[in-house]
Parts: C-alpha cells; sequence; structure tokens
C-alpha cells in the first residue's frame, strides 16, 4: 500500500510545518559574551559619585579621591581624560575641606563633569575636536563655580550684622579660638591660591594635546 503523505501536499506541508515547530522550540543559544553588560573602568566612581550627591561622609570623600587617583594612571595617555579627572579631584577636595559649606551648584558641576567623562569614556571613537568641546563646556561650569566660591567667601564677612558677628566670635573664644577679620582674609586668600593653582595645573595638561593639533 502506498504512503499517501508522500503524494499529498497538505500532510507534507503539515509535516514542514511541525518540523519548524520543533526547531522553534529548541533552546535558544546563549548569548555572546560581547553581548553582556560591559564594564566600565568607571563603575566604582560612579557609585561614589552617586553616594556623595546623596550623603557626605569621610569615607565616601576619601573612597572618591583614591579612585581618581587610581584611574589617572588608567588614563595616563589620555590628555583630555585627565583634565576631567583634574577637575573632580578639584571638586572632590573642595568638597572634603568644606563639608557643609559646600556651595549649593558643586554637586550639579560634579555630576556634570561626571557625566560627561562617562560619555567620553564609553565612546572611544568619539572624534577629539567633539571631546574638547565638551571639556570645554565643563571647563567653563567649573570656572563658574569658582567664581561663585570666591564671591560668596568674600561676601560672608561684610553680610554678617555686627551682633551676630560678636555672637560667633563670642563662640569660637568659649572654644579657645577668636575669629578675625586677618583670620577672614587669610582664608579667603587661602582659597584663590588654591583655585589659582588648579586652573595653572589643568592649562598645564590641556596645552600639551592642543600643541599636536
Amino acid at each position: 500500500m502506498a504512503d499517501s503523505s508522500k503524494s499529498d501536499p497538505l500532510s507534507t506541508a503539515l509535516d514542514n510545518r511541525l518540523d519548524e515547530l520543533f526547531r522553534e522550540d529548541e533552546p535558544t543559544p546563549a548569548a555572546p559574551a560581547a553581548a553582556k553588560a560591559k564594564t566600565s573602568p568607571l563603575d566604582e566612581l560612579k557609585k561614589i559619585v552617586l553616594s556623595i550627591d546623596w550623603e557626605i561622609t569621610p569615607e565616601a570623600l576619601d573612597s572618591f579621591m583614591d579612585q581618581v587617583r587610581l584611574l589617572k594612571e588608567v588614563y595616563r595617555d589620555d590628555k583630555v581624560i585627565l583634565v576631567f579627572l583634574q577637575v573632580l579631584g578639584s571638586l572632590g577636595q573642595y568638597i572634603k575641606s568644606s563639608r557643609s559649606k559646600v556651595h549649593p551648584s558643586t554637586f550639579n558641576v560634579l555630576n556634570s563633569v561626571f557625566a560627561r567623562l562617562d560619555e567620553i569614556v564609553s565612546t572611544p571613537k568619539m572624534p577629539l575636536a567633539i571631546r574638547r568641546k565638551l571639556l570645554q563646556a565643563e571647563m567653563d561650569a567649573y570656572q563658574g563655580l569658582r567664581a561663585k566660591i570666591t564671591q560668596r567667601r568674600a561676601a560672608e564677612p561684610a553680610a554678617k550684622p555686627a551682633a551676630a558677628t560678636d555672637t560667633a566670635a563670642r563662640t569660637q573664644a568659649s572654644a579657645g579660638e577668636t575669629v578675625t577679620p586677618e583670620m577672614l582674609s587669610r582664608a579667603v586668600a587661602e582659597l584663590k591660591e588654591f583655585i589659582r593653582t588648579e586652573m595653572n595645573a589643568l592649562r598645564q595638561l590641556v596645552k600639551p594635546a592642543a600643541r599636536r593639533d
């Protein structure tokens, strides 16, 4: 007796469809390693930036500075990334030294600088011109913050009413230290000198890269 399925088009089509269904039910091959989530050298720094944005602790700031130093070694041959890291280091040092007196705009600048750095690191083929454009924008924001900090520090003594100044002086005196106008002036001068030193360091990093173009 002849096998009718061999000549029945409907039966043949059904067999083909069953074969397709069985193939579809087969386990899907594992995704290649390249498809897995990629890790970035900035992952740890990103966690610390988020934690600092939430709460400033000495441990977080120390970890932040350690990560910046480590990344400077990793990217020591990339001048653009080095400048970004230098700015982050300067911001971290300012936050560490100021703590409760940190200017409110500091964290906006910190997050913006890190976001642009992360964008550059995660896009290795980004043209140099765009990298420098992003860097310049963050440098402008950093310099704007620097100006705000200097202005606020310089204005603090004049903004305090005489009674409040006397109260603060008595409080400091009871703790064994008297605040004087000379001390305030010296603090402002030290801040200006710190910022000037940082900016000079940043310029030195940028100049060699600019000369190669």
